[in-house]
C-alpha cells in the first residue's frame, strides 16, 4: 500500500481521537480478515471507529482489501511442510507429534489459525487426528470421511487409519519405538485423551512430552492470526432470563459441589451464561474467551478485548480482562489454595496442570451451565416454535421451486439447490447464517451421511434419483436444523420401501412415551426397530441436542446407542434416522423436537415424558409406500401435514402456497 494512504488512514484516526499506530491497526485488521463473515460485514467497524466517521471508517474498508489481497497461503506444498514439521521436531528433541483437530476451547468448529491438520494434510473434513514420526504419518478419520480422505490426502506421504477401529493410541502403542518421545500439545487434550496417550507410549517404553506451544505453529508461516468480531448482547426478549440470574444460579451450582469457583472454557457456556454472541468461528455465533464463574455469581471474563465496542460494558459483577491475563490468575486462585471446579471433559490438561501446580484443589465435575443450558425455558421454547415456522416456510418455498424447476426440465446442480435455499432464509430479516454447511446431495452422494458438495464433486439432481437436503439457521429467538429427502421424477419400489422403513422409525420415536430419568440411549433404538427388521441399519446417531440461537450440535443429551444422559423437559433434540444405500442414495428425515412432560395415564405410578413437533416442512408423500403404514402411522402423518399447513399457510402465497397444499393434502 502506498505511504500516503498510511498516512492518511493515520491521520483519520488522530481527527477521530483513536491513539492507534499503523501497525496496531494492521493487526487488528487481520483479526478481522480472519474472523468469517458474518451476515453484517461491516460489523467489525463497530469495534474501531465512531458510527458517524465516514472517512475513517471507508479508509479502514480500503486497508482492509488490500490487506486481503496480500494475504495468501504458503506456496510450500504439502510434502515441503510435512519435512519442515519433522526438522522442526527433530531440533526439540521430539520423535513424533499428535495433531487433533481441535482447539483450546474444545469447538466443533474451529478458527482457521487452528486447522492446523488441514494444512498440514490438505484434509478438509471435520473430524480427525494426524499422528507424524520420522519415518512415518497416518490420518486417522471415522466412516464419515473414510472416502473423502482417500480423494484429499496424498498416498505418498500418508497412511490412513479408521479413527474408531484403530484409534491413535492403539496405533501408537504398537508402532512407538523404545526411549522415543512423543510430543502432544497440552492445550489441545483433555485428561482421558492423555491417559490413553500415556497408556500407549508407557507399552511401547516410550516417553509422554507435553509442549506449551505448539511445534506446527513454527513451521506455517502464513498461519492467519487468532479471529476478532464483534461481541454482542442478546436481549432479554429472546434469553427468558438475565445473565444476573443465570450467574446467581449458577454460582449456587458452583457451591453445591463444594467449590469456591468454576474454570469456564466452553464458548456457548459462556455465551449463555453472559447472554451474549459473537462471530469468531463458523455457523455457531460465539465468542473466543475463558471464564471464571464464583459462587457468588461474579464473573470474570478473560478475551481478545479488541472484541468490545468502545462504549460495551457489563455489570459491576463482569470483570472483563485481557485474555493474557488467564494464566496469572489461575496462578492467584492456586497460591489462594482455591477449590477449582473443572469439568476434565472440557478443560484442556494445560490449564488444569497449571492449576494444580499452583496449589488450587481440582474438583472435578461437570461445568455447571451445560446441562442448564440445555433446559431451555418457555421464552426459549416459544422463540424455537416461531423460528420453526419461518425457517420452516423458507425450506417449504425451496421445495416448491426445486420441485417446478425439475418439472420444467431444468439442470439444477447441488450447488445450486444449496443456494436456492439459503436465498429463502435470508429473506427472513432475523436470519444471521446457517447453523451448518448445508448437505445437498444428489443419488450416490447422499449414500455419503455427512457429504459436503464442492466444485468438483457437484453434481446434477437426475430423474429417477434422490435429493437429500440437511440445513439449518441461525436466527436470534433459535437454532435450527432440518433434513428432508425428496424424489427427482418417479421413484423405484426400493427408494419407497427404504424411505417408508425410516419414516416409520422417525415416527416410532416422536412418538415415544418413556418414564422420567430414560436416556437417548434407552429410546435410540424405536427409530431403528422398523429398519432392523428389514436387515438394516443406520451407522450415526439418531438425534443430538441443539442449541438456542447457540450451537447446531449441543450437550449434553443425545439420542444415540452412547446417549447416557437423562432427557429432561425443555430439551430440544433432533429425530433423524435414515438409510445409505451405498452408490445409490441416501435417506434421512429431520425433525426437531421438544421434550415436555405428559399425563400419566390412570392408575400409571411414574412421571411420563414425550416429545412436541417443532419443525414444519411437509414430507415427500411420493416416496411413502402406504401399505407399509399402520393407521397409527397413517394418522400422524395427515395430523403432521394438517399442522403444516396450519402454520405456514399465513406464510406462503402464490405457487409456494399451492404446492404446500398439495404436498400436505390427506394420504390415498
Amino acid at each position: 500500500m502506498p505511504a500516503t494512504d498510511g498516512s492518511l488512514l493515520t491521520s483519520a484516526l488522530a481527527s477521530c481521537g483513536i491513539q492507534k499506530s499503523l501497525d496496531e491497526v494492521d493487526d487488528f485488521l487481520r483479526g478481522v480478515l480472519a474472523a468469517p463473515k458474518g451476515f453484517d460485514p461491516d460489523a467489525w467497524l463497530d469495534l474501531i471507529a465512531p458510527a458517524d466517521a465516514n472517512d475513517l471508517r471507508e479508509r479502514l474498508k480500503e486497508r482492509l482489501r488490500e490487506l486481503e489481497k496480500r494475504t495468501a497461503d504458503s506456496a510450500l506444498g504439502i510434502g515441503a511442510r510435512l519435512d519442515s514439521l519433522r526438522s522442526k521436531l527433530s531440533t526439540c528433541g521430539l520423535d513424533g507429534l499428535i495433531v487433533p483437530l481441535t482447539d483450546e476451547h474444545r469447538n466443533e468448529y474451529i478458527p482457521e489459525a487452528r486447522q492446523r491438520l488441514s494444512w498440514l494434510t490438505g484434509f478438509t473434513g471435520s473430524a480427525g487426528t494426524l499422528v507424524v514420526l520420522s519415518d512415518r504419518a497416518v490420518v486417522f478419520v471415522d466412516g464419515r470421511y473414510t472416502v473423502q480422505a482417500k480423494q484429499q490426502l496424498d498416498p505418498n506421504l500418508f497412511e490412513r487409519a479408521h479413527l474408531i477401529d484403530t484409534p491413535p493410541d492403539k496405533w501408537l502403542g504398537k508402532n512407538l519405538k523404545k526411549d522415543q518421545r512423543f510430543g502432544f500439545d497440552a492445550n489441545l487434550h483433555v485428561k482421558t485423551e492423555v491417559e490413553r496417550l500415556q497408556k500407549a507410549c508407557t507399552k511401547a517404553g516410550a516417553r509422554l512430552v507435553p509442549l506449551e506451544k505448539n511445534p506446527v505453529d513454527d513451521v506455517w508461516v502464513s498461519q492467519p492470526p487468532m479471529p476478532i468480531a464483534p461481541l454482542d448482547s442478546l436481549a432479554l426478549g429472546y434469553t427468558g432470563e438475565s445473565s444476573e440470574d443465570k450467574r446467581t444460579r449458577m454460582g449456587k451450582r458452583v457451591e453445591a459441589a463444594s467449590a469456591d469457583v468454576s474454570l469456564i472454557g466452553a464458548p456457548d457456556s459462556i455465551a449463555w451464561l453472559l447472554n451474549i454472541r459473537g462471530g469468531d468461528v463458523p455457523y455457531n455465533p460465539l465468542t473466543l474467551a475463558f471464564a471464571l464463574l464464583h459462587k457468588d455469581g461474579a464473573v470474570e471474563l478473560f478475551l481478545d478485548k479488541r472484541k468490545l465496542k468502545q462504549d460495551q460494558s457489563f455489570d459491576n459483577n463482569v470483570a472483563v480482562r485481557s485474555q493474557d491475563d488467564l494464566g496469572p490468575s489461575l496462578d492467584h486462585l492456586g497460591a489462594s489454595g482455591k477449590r477449582v471446579l473443572a469439568d476434565p471433559a472440557w478443560t484442556n490438561v494445560a490449564l488444569t496442570g497449571r492449576l494444580r501446580d499452583a496449589g488450587a484443589q481440582l474438583i472435578e465435575e461437570a461445568e455447571p451451565c451445560i446441562l442448564a443450558k440445555a433446559v431451555k425455558n418457555e421464552t426459549e421454547l416459544q422463540g424455537a416454535r416461531n423460528a420453526q415456522i419461518r425457517d420452516g416456510a423458507a425450506v417449504t418455498r425451496f421445495l416448491a421451486w426445486l420441485d417446478g424447476a425439475i418439472e420444467r426440465g431444468e439442470t439444477v446442480q447441488e450447488l445450486d439447490a444449496a443456494r436456492v435455499l439459503e436465498a429463502e432464509r435470508k429473506k427472513d430479516p432475523l436470519y444471521r447464517g446457517p447453523s451448518f454447511d448445508t448437505i445437498s446431495a444428489a443419488g450416490p452422494n447422499a449414500a455419503l451421511a455427512h457429504y459436503r458438495v464442492t466444485e468438483e464433486s457437484n453434481r446434477s439432481l437426475e430423474r429417477g434419483s434422490l435429493y437429500l437436503v440437511d440445513s439449518g439457521g441461525q436466527y436470534p429467538d433459535a437454532t435450527t436444523d432440518i433434513t428432508r429427502t425428496v424424489a427427482i421424477g418417479p421413484p423405484t419400489d426400493d427408494m419407497k420401501r427404504h424411505y417408508t422403513l425410516v419414516l416409520k422409525g422417525h415416527i416410532a420415536l416422536d412418538s415415544a412415551q418413556f418414564p422420567e430419568g430414560t436416556s437417548g440411549a434407552q429410546i435410540d433404538a424405536f427409530a431403528r426397530a422398523p429398519l432392523w427388521r428389514a436387515g438394516l441399519d443406520f451407522d450415526h446417531g439418531t438425534g443430538h441436542g441443539i442449541g438456542s440461537f447457540l450451537c447446531v450440535h449441543e450437550g449434553p443429551a443425545r439420542i444415540a446407542k452412547t446417549g447416557t444422559v437423562p432427557l429432561k423437559p425443555g430439551m430440544i433434540l433432533s429425530n433423524e434416522p435414515g438409510y445409505y444405500k451405498i452408490d445409490a442414495y441416501g435417506i434421512r428425515i429431520e425433525n426437531l423436537l421438544i421434550v415436555r412432560e405428559i399425563d400419566t395415564p390412570i392408575g400409571g405410578e411414574r412421571k411420563l415424558l414425550g416429545f412436541e413437533k417443532l419443525t414444519r416442512v411437509p414430507l415427500d408423500r411420493r416416496l411413502i409406500d402406504t401399505s407399509l403404514l399402520s393407521s397409527d402411522e397413517r394418522n400422524w402423518i395427515n395430523a403432521y401435514h394438517a399442522s403444516v399447513r396450519h402454520d405456514l399457510e399465513p406464510h406462503l402465497d402464490g405457487s409456494s402456497k399451492a404446492w404446500m397444499l398439495h404436498a400436505t393434502a390427506l394420504l390415498d
